[in-house]
């Protein structure tokens, strides 16, 4: 559906911003008050992240999701999607294999970003 594409191309922006360090894009994407989850169950603030990405505690090098699923229930939206992440987090360099869940909320046309939660995935 046209909803599920506008869906898949802001997480595809998203995924593309973290890695070409492009803070600015994803400092518009989520809203100040997001909440990101990693797979540690560590949560961190948007700014906290961006501020991460900026100084290259957080590098990202490439990603390469497997597969991916949007479910909408009238004005929100969950995409799962299983994803390998080639990082460098916190100087260890790896090739991540995750599972990606993030929760969107549509506003008039477009849908945003309102929270996410990363797991290992099998």
């Amino acid at each position: 559906s046209e909803d599920k594409q506008k869906i898949l191309t802001v997480y595809q922006r998203i995924d593309g911003a973290m890695v070409n360090k492009d803070t600015e894009t994803l400092d518009n994407l989520f809203d100040d008050d997001y909440k990101f989850v990693h797979m540690s169950g560590y949560q961190q603030s948007k700014q906290a992240w961006l501020g991460q990405i900026e100084n290259e505690e957080m590098r990202y090098f490439k990603t390469m999701p497997q597969k991916t699923t949007i479910t909408i229930d009238g004005n929100t939206a969950i995409l799962i999607c299983d994803t390998k992440i080639d990082a460098r987090i916190y100087g260890t360099r790896n090739t991540w294999s995750m599972r990606v869940e993030m929760h969107f909320e549509k506003r008039e046309d477009d849908w945003y970003p309102v929270n996410s939660s990363k797991s290992t995935s099998n």
